[in-house]
C-alpha cells in the first residue's frame, strides 16, 4: 500500500468562486491523481471572502491577527474590516426567512470563533503538501463588489504573484521553493504575467460568480503534483 499524501486544495480567495470550484473539484472523481493520493479541499479561513491579494499578503505578513468588534464595518451593505480592506461577504449575517439579515453585534462572537478556529487550521498546513490557488476571474468583481476606481484591488500582477509567494514562506518559515501557489486569472485582469508558470489563464464566461467548469477542470488537468 501506498504511503503518499492526500494533496491539499486550499483557496486564497480573492473571492468565492475559488472556493466554490475547488470544492466542485474535490468531490468530484476527475480530481484523484492516483488511487492513493487524492486532492481534497478543506474549508479554509479565506473562504467566502472578498480579499484583494494585497490584503491576503498583509495578513500573512502579520500572522493572520484577529479582528475586535470595533475594527468591523459595514460597507456596500457587508461586514468590512478596513485595516486589511476585506469583505466578511456571507459573514456576520442571519437568515429569516429567506431574507439574509447584516447583524455584525448578534454574530461576533461565532464570526471569532469560526476565524480563531480556521487560522488554527491555516497555520497547521503542511505548505509541501498544499496547493494555494488564488483567482481573479468572477465576474461580478467589477460590477457587483468594485467600481471603476479600484480596478488595482482585483488586477493581479508579477509583483503579486511573488510576494504572495513571499508572504506564504514566510508564514510557515519555510522556502519559497516549498510553496506550491497556483493564480487562475483573465488577459484583461492580469499584467506582466505571460509565460509566468505560477499563471494559468481562463477565458471569458458568462456566470455571474461560480466560473466555468470546463475551464476550471481544464486547469486541473494540466496541474502538475508531486
Amino acid at each position: 500500500m501506498s504511503d503518499a499524501k492526500n494533496k491539499t486544495l486550499v483557496s486564497l480567495g480573492m473571492s468565492c468562486q475559488t472556493t466554490h470550484q475547488l470544492r466542485r473539484l474535490a468531490d468530484s472523481q476527475q480530481v484523484t491523481t492516483c488511487a492513493s493520493s487524492p486532492l481534497t479541499a478543506p474549508s479554509g479561513i479565506f473562504d467566502w471572502l472578498i480579499c484583494p491579494p494585497t490584503s491576503t499578503i498583509n495578513l500573512l505578513n502579520q500572522k493572520i491577527p484577529e479582528f475586535t468588534r470595533n475594527s468591523i464595518h459595514i460597507h456596500k451593505g457587508r461586514a468590512y474590516w478596513p485595516d486589511f480592506n476585506l469583505y466578511f461577504w456571507h459573514g456576520f449575517s442571519v437568515t429569516e426567512q429567506g431574507v439574509r439579515h447584516l447583524r455584525i453585534n448578534e454574530t461576533f462572537n461565532r464570526e471569532l470563533m469560526r476565524w480563531r478556529y480556521q487560522r488554527q487550521r491555516f497555520s497547521a498546513l503542511d505548505p509541501t503538501q498544499t496547493v494555494f490557488v488564488i483567482s481573479n476571474t468572477q465576474n461580478n468583481l467589477n460590477t457587483e463588489v468594485f467600481d471603476q476606481s479600484e480596478l488595482d484591488q482585483y488586477h493581479f500582477t508579477a509583483a503579486i504573484v511573488d510576494n504572495l509567494s513571499q508572504s506564504l514562506a514566510g508564514y510557515f518559515n519555510t522556502d519559497i521553493s516549498d510553496i506550491h501557489l497556483e493564480v487562475l486569472t483573465r488577459k484583461d485582469r492580469a499584467n506582466g504575467l505571460d509565460g509566468n508558470k505560477q499563471v494559468y489563464f481562463l477565458p471569458l464566461d458568462h456566470n455571474e460568480w461560480k466560473g466555468s467548469k470546463i475551464s476550471w477542470d481544464q486547469w486541473r488537468h494540466q496541474l502538475k503534483l508531486t
